[in-house]
């Protein structure tokens, strides 16, 4: 972890575990060195710390463009290895940043649909983490976060087994099979769920 970001980690890590209950399961599941995508559902303000919390890993996360608005927020995002990313219409800027890092064996973190969502919403799979995988070449580790996020709640960080797609890494990739690819992770995400419900 570079200085800034393990310094963040070090400060509210202590503040999160006294006023939740973390869970951890399935951690081993993260490879300890090269490219890694730990893709995520997105219920809560809370789940970008979650994660960077129970990994061990420093994790670059892809983050609404719109921050960079606020200088402030800009810089802090900056300092903390944020990807700026136009969620409606990536550009081709972010999706160059986002393999390069993946090339450097660094770890990426991403919620897969994007904004919040109560629930996973199958008519809205986005096939841009299985693009991110392929060209990066990297894993893909899927993880279910599941809380109330009221004060002293549980909070159970379920990770799943990584998901590799090295057989299309030197292939010309078909929209389909991008499509295919996005299904397995989402699917693998939802599978990790507390059979829905958010632990109290």
């Amino acid at each position: 972890m570079k200085g800034f970001y393990r310094f963040a980690i070090k400060v509210v890590g202590p503040i999160y575990r006294v006023m939740f209950r973390f869970r951890v399961t399935g951690l081993e599941n993260v490879p300890t060195e090269g490219g890694v995508i730990l893709c995520a559902n997105h219920r809560s303000n809370h789940d970008t710390l979650v994660m960077a919390i129970a990994c061990k890993r420093q994790l670059h996360f892809l983050a609404k463009y719109e921050l960079w608005r606020s200088k402030i927020l800009g810089k802090l995002c900056d300092w903390l290895g944020a990807v700026p990313v136009n969620r409606d219409k990536p550009g081709v800027d972010s999706l160059k940043r986002i393999v390069a890092l993946l090339k450097e064996g660094r770890g990426v973190g991403i919620f897969m649909q994007g904004g919040r969502r109560a629930e996973i919403d199958y008519d809205d799979v986005k096939a841009g983490v299985a693009l991110f995988a392929i060209k990066g070449r990297a894993v893909v580790v899927p993880v279910n976060i599941s809380s109330s996020f009221k004060l002293f709640a549980e909070v159970h960080i379920n990770i799943g087994q990584p998901i590799s797609f090295e057989e299309l890494w030197d292939a010309k990739v078909r929209t389909q099979q991008l499509n295919e690819a996005a299904q397995e992770i989402i699917d693998a995400i939802a599978k990790l769920g507390d059979s829905g419900s958010n632990p109290e």
